[in-house]
């Protein structure tokens, strides 16, 4: 940097230039400070609504509960909201009564589901290609299973079956 002038100017173009250099550094930081803030938050929500009366949550260590009263929402197409995570076991709330569409399709990492008395449908490939599903119990209460509910699913020899109706699923 060459400079002609004054040491009066060139004290003020050098501080100018510091303030400048300040400046900038405090913008960096706050741009990473919300970048970084807002990673945490979009990793923090692991809970929201998965039907007009149903909620749901997700445990750091992959248990997904579904808790509330009444029908959950079809998902068609990997809609789920819980499908960038790794859920590993299922907990359906006692007055849950209908598993929707696709609701739990490709959850590679489910392991086991727990479903209640109250459910009367498990939906069309609700639990299709969870490939490493081992335990699953359908209760007696559970009237209509949709096409392809359990396609791709390995789990099969080794399912506690209450309901008599689907000794096949």
């Amino acid at each position: 940097l060459c400079f002609s002038g004054t040491w009066s100017s060139h004290k003020k173009l050098c501080c100018g230039i510091k303030d400048l250099y300040k400046s900038t550094n405090m913008k960096q930081i706050y741009i990473l400070l919300i970048a970084l803030l807002m990673g945490l938050s979009a990793k923090a929500e692991k809970s929201g609504s998965c039907g007009p009366n149903l909620k749901w949550h997700l445990t750091d260590d992959g248990v997904l509960t579904i808790t509330g009263k009444g029908e959950m929402d079809d998902f068609p197409n990997f809609t789920y909201p819980w499908d960038r995570y790794d859920v590993k076991h299922v907990i359906i709330g006692d007055s849950v009564t209908i598993i929707g569409d696709g609701a739990f399709n490709c959850c590679s990492f489910l392991t086991s589901v727990t479903i209640p008395n109250s459910v009367t449908t498990i939906g069309e490939a609700a639990f299709r290609y969870c490939s490493r599903l081992t335990s699953v119990t359908i209760p007696n209460s559970v009237t209509t299973i949709g096409r392809r509910a359990f396609s791709g699913c390995i789990y099969n020899h080794r399912t506690t079956k209450t309901n008599q109706k689907y000794p096949s699923v």
